[in-house]
Order: C-alpha cells, then structure tokens, then sequence
C-alpha cells in the first residue's frame, strides 16, 4: 500500500509539473479541456500522499528507537545524528539534480523563452539552496517542487525534538510512559497545524503548516501498534472532522482519509495473482523505490523536450501529447540513473561535499558564460 501511494503520487506530481510548466500542456489540453484541467488546478494535491507516507515512516523509525515499556531515551538515539543523516539523503540527491537543471536551464535559455525558467543563478541564489532555505528566504527556486524538500526536512526535525522533548518533560511525570508522551505531542501539534498554521497562507513555507498532514500519517502508524485501536481510531477521525469543520479544505480530507486508510490497512498482504500482477507489483515497487530521484530529476527533463518541440514548432495536440509521454519516460530514467549513482549510495558529508561542489562549479560556469556573453 505505501509503495502504490508513494509510486501514484510521484506520477500524478510529474505530471502536475509538465501541465504547470510546460507549453506542450497548453496543445494537449484541446484534447480534453475538463478533464485535463483537473491535473493542472488539482495535481499538486498528491503532495498530502507523500506527507501523510512521510510523517507513517517517521513514526515508524523513531518507535522502533524507543522501546514499548523505556523509561528514557536510549543512550543511542541522538537529535544531531538523525538530523545530519536525514540532511544528507535529501540534500546529496539534490545537489546532484540541481548542477544538471542549471546547465540545462541556461542552455535553452536562449531559444526557449518560457515563464517556467527560473532566473539565471547567483552566489547568493547556490548557497541558500545548499542550506535548502530558498523559499525561508524568499529565493527564487532553480527547480520546480523543491520547495517539498525544505519542507521534508523541517518537518523531520520537529518530529525528531518531540521525542527528545518528551524525554524532557518525563522528568516531570515519571509516572507516565515515554512513548504516550511523544503521542500527545504529536497529537498537539497536528491539531495546532490542522486547526489554525495550515489555515495561515503565510505559512505555506514552515513545516508547522504541513504538520497537520505530517501528523496524521504519525498517528496511524501508532494507531496500528495499539492494542486498543478505537481511542487511536477516534482521534484522528475527531482530529480530521474539526479540521474540515473549521475551514473545508481537500487537501486536508484527502491527508484524513489516507492517514484512515493506511491505519486500517489490514497486515501483510497477498502476493499478486499471475505474472501480470506479479509485473504491475514490480514496477510499482519500483517507481517508489525512486519516487524521489524521480522528482528531483524530472524539471530538467521535462525543459530539455519542452524546448525541442517548442523550438521545431511542433503544434498538433497528438504530437504533443507524444511529447508528454517521452519527458514522462526519460525522467523515470534520468531518475533511476540519479537513484543508482547517488540516491542510493550510502550518505556522507564527503559525497554531499563532492556533489554541493559540482552544483557550486557548474552554477559559476553559467554565471561567467552569461557575463562573457554581455562582455561580447
């Protein structure tokens, strides 16, 4: 079930982006103008999967730290370790996508003159982007949706300090159990995020916007570690309920029902009938094992065959539609490869550094290139 949600929402995102950015969507769209629509207006709404997926493994990864009946933390767990580990998953990949969209960026530059390219890097622009702080600092982004990626890691530190704050506050009541006190911190700040920070447009680039979605995938996973599943059943569905009753909102439905549906999603489940079930599992396991290097890389991509067909002047909606399906295809590769020779080697601060040092040569390249060209 997480793999298909992971592998639908990486899709439906993709597809969101070439809608969004590019002018191919614009021929395409003839062909279906209502239905077609519902990806441009409502694509983006899959970010509430990845959240509600996100903030299920986070739970799952910080209770397994913390044994069923620990009165404090174990002497292992560490707030810095888990934070520069989760840094350098999501910022090496990213680095390594961000040197290839700024190369690509100014390559087309000149023959594709599009609103979907972003402005010409600075010194400034590369290094609020290594300390993934774009949108804090009101930086343009080099990349469509990267914003998600500030976002992934605010949202992991908070819940990462929620247990190191809990095993503070046991200090104050020993009597009550470590883990019921990371509960109701996470049951605190969903509904802070639910009822009021998500409900703030000023906020949509802080983590405690998105916390409400974040927490909702927390509490389903411990939802399914406990015994008594009605009284974890019935704060989410009360959590959910007041949130859509204060302000209808579908993005927050959608994150109540998946954060529902992973929690009764039944244990195990059963292989899949015939080699065609076997195949569609495969490749959705697949696109979800990558679903992130497949995001990373799919803008430059998707600029690379979007400036081919607008610079040839190709404008039949059926060739177009054909130019979707191709930048929909080679960013699935461009992603494997990002995932084979990056994403899923282990992480370290020597590899960021090699690649945060690729990203910084090849932004500097573009910004002496666009300085000769003004010299010539």
């Amino acid at each position: 079930m997480l793999d298909a949600i992971k592998a639908l929402g990486c899709v439906v995102i993709v597809l969101h982006h070439l809608s969004v950015y590019s002018p191919m969507f614009d021929r395409v769209l003839l062909l279906a103008p209502t239905q077609l629509a519902v990806l441009y207006n409502h694509g983006r709404l899959a970010v509430q999967a990845f959240l509600v997926v996100g903030g299920f493994l986070t739970a799952s990864q910080l209770l397994r730290m913390v044994p069923m009946q620990s009165p404090a933390l174990p002497s292992t767990f560490s707030v810095m370790k888990l934070l520069q580990k989760r840094f350098l998953r999501l910022a090496t990949p990213l680095m390594a996508a961000l040197a290839f969209t700024v190369l690509v960026t100014a390559w087309v530059r000149p023959w594709f003159p599009h609103s979907s390219l972003s402005a010409a890097p600075t010194w400034w622009s590369l290094v609020v982007h290594m300390a993934l702080l774009q949108d804090v600092l009101g930086v343009q982004a080099l990349s469509a949706g990267i914003w998600y990626v500030s976002i992934d890691f605010q949202l992991f530190a908070i819940a990462v300090t929620t247990v190191w704050l809990a095993s503070r506050l046991k200090r104050w009541q020993p009597q009550l159990k470590l883990r019921s006190m990371m509960l109701w911190l996470w049951f605190v700040l969903s509904a802070l995020s639910l009822f009021w920070w998500n409900r703030q447009v000023n906020m949509d680039i802080e983590g405690l916007y998105f916390f409400g979605s974040y927490g909702l995938g927390m509490l389903a996973y411990r939802v399914r570690l406990s015994r008594i599943t009605l009284k974890g059943w019935g704060i989410i569905f009360v959590l959910g309920l007041v949130a859509l009753g204060l302000e209808p909102r579908l993005r927050m439905a959608l994150a109540w029902v998946m954060a529902l549906l992973l929690a009764a999603w039944p244990q195990g489940s059963a292989a899949p009938a015939g080699p065609v079930g076997r195949a569609v599992q495969a490749v959705v396991a697949h696109v979800a094992q990558q679903s992130y290097s497949i995001f990373l890389a799919h803008f430059a991509i998707s600029l690379l065959v979007s400036a081919l067909w607008f610079h040839v002047g190709w404008q039949a909606p059926w060739v177009n539609l054909l130019g979707m399906l191709v930048s929909f295809t080679l960013s699935l590769g461009g992603g494997a490869l990002l995932y084979r020779y990056v994403e899923s080697q282990p992480p370290s601060w020597q590899r960021w550094t090699c690649w945060l040092a690729t990203f910084a040569l090849c932004g500097a390249a573009v910004m002496a290139w666009d300085q000769l060209k003004l010299l010539l």
